[in-house]
């Protein structure tokens, strides 16, 4: 998994069930279609199709299939259910179902007992490349380095820069570079060197980004089309002096560890860019990072997952932020378990209530600076009495719940009788006691339409927002986006009572549709809607094209 998977599954935290949970009973539903070429629109084999199963806010994987000479799959024995699909070639861009791009929302199938859904078609279009040179200072070759492709997302509350794609192979004696399997879009350039590019490459050099400037504001993007490659790129890199980062990595009694660490480049007190310098510490717990350029960073350190658990979630954590203007030596990092949430659930409504194992509890970083970039589901337990623990909570977070079961939802958290629902909780002081949350299936819903021309539009993506703009936080309660169904109807469910706006466009990148930016330009052209708690409101859309 990149960089971008982990950083992203760990801001939504969509934690995926045990693939050892016992199989649920055979069911009769199938999920059949066709892939088709995106250059040729002929049919594509050897397509991997994934499919995950999604209730109550968990997923659980089903067995994956391939397609056949003639593009065509069939998933049998399915249960009722929501279904997302991810369809993988080589040499193709990886989508979900009902995707263009793969920043864009996907769709999932609503399959009903027994049914047959057989119109899953894909068309999955060609990848492309950027090539290019690499020089240095003095304008010769520069051998050895790392290029990276990166897009400025929003991510867990801030746009952040995302590196995406592999990262190229060192440039060879003449500097060259390639980079491959890009889906179409707009990218721009990262050179690495030292420690950022790998223990044994060229070192000397600021991070640069092109056209050859060590500031992010200055970097210019680069466009590259469908199945297209892109050549000729070249830049100049940015020299710098390097230091050397040092220290001692302990656990909670102060003994030296073995740790994973990472340090990673800071701005405002978070981490704005995805670029990591990979290390460990020795037995003796000991570190060294060289060729490190001069910068405000966080170094964090990983140990074994604790128990018998093997996810990144149960992980001991450690971190420092530092400022590097030559060496920094003698660092103390102290890597330990982390505090432990306590609370108990409370059930509000009359829907079938969900199985206490099936409610997890999970605080959402919302700063990588404190807490861990990358990393797996919390190791979160409720027990029969519906009292809960979460354990290993590191960093600042708002606390988060998966119900379990489809038509629950948070209706508040309180600590200690204060409402603490979306306002973030600091794991960096201890424990935390006396979480109350209430979950309750008296949820609102926005129903309705979208059309353009008068005929149903398929091809977009609904948001549904608050009007009150302090309520655009992340993680947030007060927005969803969706698709509509082949007739142009759409369901948002899930949300608070209140005053919302509610708007269709043709696209949305990624979670920018969580950026407060974006909401405020969607303002003026979206539609008001009002829903009282466990009520339904409908609302006809005509697609907003700005």
């Amino acid at each position: 998994m990149t960089m971008i998977g982990s950083v992203i599954a760990l801001a939504l935290v969509v934690a995926l069930q045990n693939p050892q949970t016992p199989a649920a009973p055979a069911s009769t539903g199938k999920i059949s279609g066709v892939v088709t070429r995106g250059d040729t629109n002929g049919p594509l084999p050897n397509v991997t199709i994934r499919l995950i199963r999604w209730e109550g806010g968990l997923g659980q994987q089903v067995p994956a299939t391939r397609t056949g000479a003639d593009g065509r799959f069939t998933v049998e024995g399915l249960r009722a259910g929501e279904y997302a699909l991810t369809f993988t070639a080589d040499t193709f861009v990886t989508l979900e179902w009902g995707q263009k791009r793969p920043s864009e929302t996907a769709r999932r199938v609503q399959l009903l007992d027994s049914q047959h859904f057989d119109k899953a078609d894909m068309t999955l279009p060609r990848t492309a490349a950027i090539e290019g040179r690499l020089l240095d200072e003095f304008g010769d070759p520069a051998p050895g380095m790392t290029v990276q492709a990166a897009q400025v997302q929003f991510a867990a509350g801030k746009n952040r820069l995302m590196m995406v794609g592999p990262q190229s192979r060192p440039t060879d004696d003449l500097g060259r570079f390639r980079i491959f399997n890009l889906p179409p879009s707009e990218y721009y350039l990262v050179a690495l060197s030292g420690q950022f590019a790998g223990p044994d490459e060229a070192a000397g050099f600021a991070v640069t980004y092109f056209p050859g400037t060590p500031v992010p504001g200055d970097a210019k993007p680069v466009e590259v089309g469908v199945g297209q490659d892109v050549t000729g790129v070249v830049f100049q890199l940015a020299p710098a002096d390097m230091a050397t980062v040092s220290g001692l990595a302990t656990d909670e009694q102060g003994k030296p560890i073995t740790a994973s660490l990472m340090l990673i480049p800071t701005s405002g007190g978070d981490v704005r860019a995805m670029i990591i310098a990979r290390a460990q510490s020795g037995p003796d717990g000991s570190f060294v990072i060289r060729n490190v350029p001069a910068g405000s960073y966080a170094l964090q350190g990983f140990g074994r997952p604790i128990g018998n658990s093997t996810s990144p979630g149960t992980q001991p954590f450690g971190a420092l932020q530092i400022v590097v203007d030559g060496d920094v030596p003698n660092l103390a990092l102290r890597v330990t378990p982390g505090s432990t949430l306590r609370g108990r659930i409370v059930l509000e409504g009359t829907a079938p209530p969900p199985a206490p194992a099936r409610v997890r509890v999970f605080p959402r970083p919302v700063n990588f600076a404190t807490g861990p970039v990358g990393g797996g589901p919390p190791d979160s337990v409720t027990a029969d009495d519906w009292t809960f623990e979460t354990r290993n909570m590191n960093g600042i977070r708002v606390i988060s719940v998966t119900a379990g079961a489809p038509g629950w939802m948070v209706k508040s958290v309180l600590r200690n009788g204060k409402d603490i629902t979306d306002l973030p909780v600091d794991f960096r002081t201890g424990d935390v006691d006396g979480v109350e949350v209430t979950l309750t299936s008296n949820i609102a819903t926005v129903i309705g339409t979208v059309t353009e021309d008068g005929k149903p539009a398929t091809d977009c993506a609904v948001l549904v927002f608050a009007q009150d703009s302090t309520k655009w936080t992340f993680p947030s309660r007060y927005m969803i986006a969706v698709r509509p169904d082949a007739k142009g109807a759409f369901s948002a469910s899930g949300l608070p009572p209140g005053d919302y706006l509610a708007i269709a466009v043709p696209a949305v990148q990624g979670q920018d549709w969580q950026n407060p930016v974006t909401l405020e330009q969607f303002r003026s052209l979206a539609t008001s809607v009002s829903v009282l708690e466990g009520g339904n409101a409908s609302v006809a859309l005509r697609l907003a094209r700005r």
